[in-house]
């Protein structure tokens, strides 16, 4: 095993059979002494079956985590698709507008048309900005963590997440940390939750006069960045609280429960936790905690 000391400890090594293939398995080593002689008695639990259920088990929750991503862009159809055809309809309008003006034929009209193809350069990459947000969103890539700008990815989740929020009379504010980050994470998932987080936030405060939604950023000891969503509508059932996390339970008459449910499991996957409280005045506030990732410049530092 390579272990100098493996006598009553379980070990989980490689075992070779007798084809020459290789399997893990768990091995267990005892001790004893009989007619004065010392004994050792070997125990192997073969995990291939294991390991291939556990296995399975993480492609599931992967993609169990892509189709709640594919059900929150489902949601936000008719919002994304009304955000998106604002600039796509500046765009027509500009255009239209410089052909009218070529064919005036006015010495002053090239200047307009030069303008105007410059603001429909502006509103054509306005909208290619939301199509790569959602494309980047909805990919079923593989999980992979990098270091990633906690600052740039609230931004961009964000960025989805308060779509239509606006005409529905919520003030939004950032309030992020300059020091918290950055973070080693697989950053579609961290905004899978920011957008989970905030679209409950917005649909919590439907029924509330004042609609503040506050994201923040805090840089905590010990390397621990806390996030924050909190939002002024009218909190959460003190009876559900403590199981809000859990699957199947929901705060919504139609809701599936599932989706604070995936926020866990990313959360918990990423080394963090996540949890909700009640905001004195009113509202409810969500936490979850990130470490901040090291980068070569810390090492040289150190």
């Amino acid at each position: 095993t390579g272990e100098r000391r493996i006598i009553g400890i379980g070990r989980i090594v490689a075992g070779q059979k007798r084809d020459g293939t290789t399997f893990p398995m768990e091995l267990s080593v005892g001790e004893a002494r009989a007619h004065g002689r010392q004994l050792f008695t070997g125990f192997i639990r073969d995990l291939t079956a294991r390991e291939r259920d556990e296995s399975r088990l993480k492609e599931l929750q992967s993609e169990l985590i892509h189709v709640s991503r594919l059900s929150a862009m489902g949601t936000m159809a008719s919002t994304l698709a009304h955000e998106l055809n604002q600039p796509l309809t500046a765009v027509a309008n500009y255009l239209e507008a410089c052909r009218d003006l070529l064919i005036d034929g006015s010495d002053n009209s090239i200047e307009i048309v030069r303008e105007a193809m410059e603001e429909a350069a502006k509103e054509a990459l306005r909208a290619g900005n939301i199509v790569r947000r959602l494309r980047d969103f909805v990919a079923h890539g593989e999980t992979e963590k990098h270091i990633e700008d906690l600052q740039q990815l609230i931004e961009n989740a964000s960025a989805l997440a308060l779509v239509g929020s606006r005409e529905r009379g919520v003030r939004a504010i950032l309030k992020l940390d300059p020091a918290a980050t950055p973070v080693l994470v697989d950053g579609v998932q961290i905004q899978q939750v920011l957008i989970n987080l905030i679209r409950n936030a917005i649909e919590a405060m439907a029924g509330s006069a004042v609609r503040d939604l506050v994201v923040s950023t805090e840089m905590m000891s010990g390397g621990v960045i806390l996030v924050s969503i909190a939002d002024t509508g009218p909190g959460i059932a003190p009876g559900i609280l403590p199981q809000l996390f859990e699957a199947f339970v929901s705060s919504k008459a139609d809701g599936m429960g599932l989706g604070l449910s995936i926020c866990r499991t990313i959360i918990e996957a990423h080394g963090g936790r996540i949890w909700a409280e009640a905001v004195p005045n009113g509202g409810t506030v969500f936490h979850f905690t990130l470490m901040q990732a090291q980068t070569e410049d810390d090492h040289v530092a150190q």
